[in-house]
């Protein structure tokens, strides 16, 4: 009992002493450098080297700078990647160029004509929507002097669209329809060969095209039209049966 008591304020110096040791080992850790992997011997056998304390043995396998580099980084493959920089924010023409070609990929895949058409009628929104608030507002007003009777109006406006947008299919898309309709065909290919020109997957168009050159009497010219609109959107029951009618009066029947 007595040399338990004797023993007992022995152990708490002892501890207290190895506490009191504990930040002078970790400054001179600090001073001597980082922690490394070694290895030595001839079996290759791996040690973690922590200065102030030695080496610790590590399991087989464990990856090693090299024989004899101690007190350097970890080796460069054990370090995390490197984050590469923040990817920029898309504009809003290059999410609307992904936006439609994701449509365009469904319009070709769908499997039915309805389906087909309920696609078509979300790339036709797309497509009616310009990026500037003063296009949208003129084709706006001359779809609304088209249908008030007032086609003249509606070229005029149009006119200004075109000019003003000519990068945008639309507004050549709107201005053949009206020139149709007041029996100017001619000006109204015209505008619909710009309009598939500058978006060749404008199905509508090629459609149209096809109708009118058609109606002029240029039936291959009519074929490769209505073709090209088929090869974006299969699912046009209507116009690949008038396709077919064309193949056969043009190119015959197939044996």
């Amino acid at each position: 009992m007595l040399d338990a008591m004797r023993i007992l304020p022995l152990l708490l110096l002892t501890i207290i002493a190895l506490l009191a040791a504990l930040p002078v080992r970790q400054a001179a850790a600090e001073e001597l450098g980082p922690p490394s992997i070694e290895s030595f011997g001839e079996d290759g056998e791996n040690f973690l080297f922590i200065p102030g304390i030695g080496r610790i043995p590590l399991p087989p396998g464990t990856r090693a700078l090299g024989p004899g580099q101690g007190g350097g980084e970890l080796a460069p493959e054990r370090r995390a990647p490197a984050a590469g920089p923040p990817a920029s924010p898309k504009d809003p023409a290059e999410r609307r160029a992904e936006e439609l070609a994701r449509l365009y990929l469904r319009l070709e895949q769908a499997e039915d004509e309805r389906e087909a058409k309920s696609v078509a009628a979300a790339i036709f929104n797309r497509w009616s929507r310009s990026e500037s608030d003063t296009i949208n507002l003129l084709a706006a007003r001359a779809l609304a002097a088209t249908d008030a009777g007032a086609p003249a109006l509606a070229l005029s406006l149009l006119d200004y669209v075109v000019t003003l947008a000519p990068q945008w299919s639309e507004g050549f898309v709107l201005r053949a329809k009206v020139r149709a309709e007041q029996g100017d065909d001619v000006s109204a290919v015209a505008d619909l060969e710009i309009a598939s020109t500058l978006d060749p997957k404008r199905f509508d168009a090629f459609a149209a095209l096809g109708a009118l050159k058609e109606k002029s009497g240029d039936k291959k010219g009519a074929l490769a039209a209505y073709r090209k609109s088929l090869a974006i959107s299969p699912q046009q029951e209507s116009l690949r049966k008038i396709e077919e009618r064309l193949h056969i009066e043009i190119e015959g029947r197939d044996i």
